[in-house]
Parts: structure tokens; C-alpha cells; sequence
């Protein structure tokens, strides 16, 4: 009688716990292996996965309460894609296509992209992003030329054009304070004072004009570096900035980097 009653129940038990672990075990579709811009998947052609299948690495934004640490909500975002190589039975290669910042895609989840407006997002990505040879890397060296490119013609045309003012106006008031400068020189013995002192302090305001305009060529050319290499090669596609860098001016004119961090 005892044997007919515990062992229905063992056996429930046991049901139980495996549903459990079962119901623990995480669903197909992960990264499980990382080599550098090589990543295995654990989903293959039993899978339906074919090679060439585009999918989005996808991570949780999580929000916590300030004050409690409770979590209020996990909301999946994309933070890169990858493109699967070679198939095997029952896991993948996958090339890495771009990832956000510097993070390790070890384990993170993976989607199948499925929405053609989302496969030529990340298509124009690469085309554009210079981190993945899309668009040619020398275009980085001229301020504008890549932000032109990639589709702010107003930015790009505005930084070209100040960084072209800039040197331009730079070369041409070094060149006639190094003409006055000349001129302060070959002044011969007897001349007046104030004529030495007119050529000599005309050719340090030109001079002092020629190095703001070289500063100011040189920030713009600090500029488009941080703007394409740091925030544009490494954010997310359609993703807000939550930081800015512009230019501006000191008081005195001297040219700034304004950096905003939007909270």
C-alpha cells in the first residue's frame, strides 16, 4: 500500500523538476563563441538557417527604480548584426558585421532579421560606416567629406567649407605677416621710432590671425575625427545621440570644442 502510494508521487516529482529544468533552459539563438569578427551560433540547417542569413544582436535595456533597484522593464534592443558564413548541422559561422562600442557579443541573443526596411539599414551601414570599409577610409581625412557621404550634406559641405576658409585665410595673413616682418627688417638705420613700431605690431596681428585661423582648422580637423570615428562608427543605426560635439569660439576668438552630454 505504501509502495502504491510514494511512488506516483516520486514519480510526479520528478516530472516536475524536469519540466522546471527544461523550462530554465534558454531557447536557441545565441552567440557561443567569439574570435575576433567570427562568432558561433548554436542554431544550424536543422534550424533553417542558410548561409548569408543576416541577424541582429540583440541585448536587454534594462531599467531599474533609483531608489528601490526594482526592475521596471527589459526591453530588447539591437546593438549590431552578423552575417552567417558556413552552416553546419546544428550551429554556425557567422562574420561580424558591426557591433555597438567595444562590447563582448559572448552569449548575447540573436534574431533573424525578417523586415526588408531593417536588411537595407543595416545594408546602408555598411556601405556607409568607415569601420567596415564601406566607404572609403581616405574620405575621413578631409572634414566633411564623410558626413557628406553619408547622407548631412549641410554638415559635410559646412565643415569642408570652414576647414578650407580657415587654412586658406591661415596661409594668406602668415604670408603678409611674414612680408611686414621683412619689410620691419630691411628698414634702414635713423627711421623714425613709430614706423618701426607700425611695421613691427602689423606684423604680429597678422601673425596672431594666421595662428587662430590655423587653430580653427585644426579644431574643425579635431572634430571631424571624433565625429566619425567615435560617434559615428560606433553607435547603433537610428540611434539618438545622447552627446554632442560642436564648435565654438572663446572669448577672445580662440576656438572651442563644445562637448554636451544630454542626461
Amino acid at each position: 500500500m505504501f509502495a502504491k502510494t510514494i511512488i506516483p508521487v516520486l514519480l510526479a516529482s520528478l516530472l516536475c523538476i524536469a519540466g522546471a529544468t527544461e523550462a530554465q533552459m534558454p531557447e536557441k539563438g545565441l552567440i557561443i563563441r567569439v574570435m575576433d569578427r567570427l562568432l558561433f551560433i548554436d542554431m544550424g540547417h536543422q534550424d533553417g538557417v542558410q548561409e548569408g542569413d543576416i541577424f541582429d544582436i540583440v541585448d536587454a535595456e534594462v531599467v531599474t527604480h533609483p531608489l528601490s533597484g526594482d526592475t521596471l522593464s527589459v526591453t530588447p534592443r539591437s546593438i549590431g548584426a552578423l552575417r552567417v558564413r558556413q552552416v553546419y548541422k546544428k550551429m554556425a559561422l557567422a562574420e561580424l558585421m558591426h557591433i555597438q562600442g567595444a562590447k563582448n557579443p559572448m552569449l548575447m541573443r540573436i534574431a533573424a532579421i525578417n523586415d526588408p526596411e531593417r536588411l537595407m539599414q543595416v545594408e546602408r551601414y555598411l556601405k556607409q560606416s568607415p569601420m567596415s570599409g564601406g566607404v572609403s577610409q581616405r574620405s575621413v581625412l578631409i572634414p566633411g567629406l564623410y558626413q557628406h557621404r553619408m547622407g548631412d550634406k549641410t554638415k559635410g559641405l559646412g565643415l569642408l567649407g570652414v576647414e578650407a576658409a580657415a587654412l586658406t585665410l591661415g596661409i594668406i595673413y602668415r604670408i603678409d605677416s611674414n612680408n611686414w616682418f621683412d619689410s620691419y627688417n630691411e628698414l634702414p638705420p635713423g627711421t623714425a621710432p613709430s614706423v618701426f613700431d607700425d611695421r613691427f605690431n602689423k606684423a604680429s596681428d597678422l601673425r596672431s590671425w594666421s595662428n587662430r585661423f590655423f587653430l580653427l582648422a585644426g579644431a574643425v580637423y579635431a572634430y571631424n575625427l571624433v565625429d566619425v570615428m567615435w560617434m559615428g562608427g560606433t553607435m547603433p543605426m537610428n540611434a539618438k545621440r545622447s552627446f554632442s560635439l560642436d564648435l565654438g569660439f572663446g572669448g577672445k576668438g580662440a576656438p572651442l570644442l563644445q562637448f554636451t552630454r544630454r542626461f
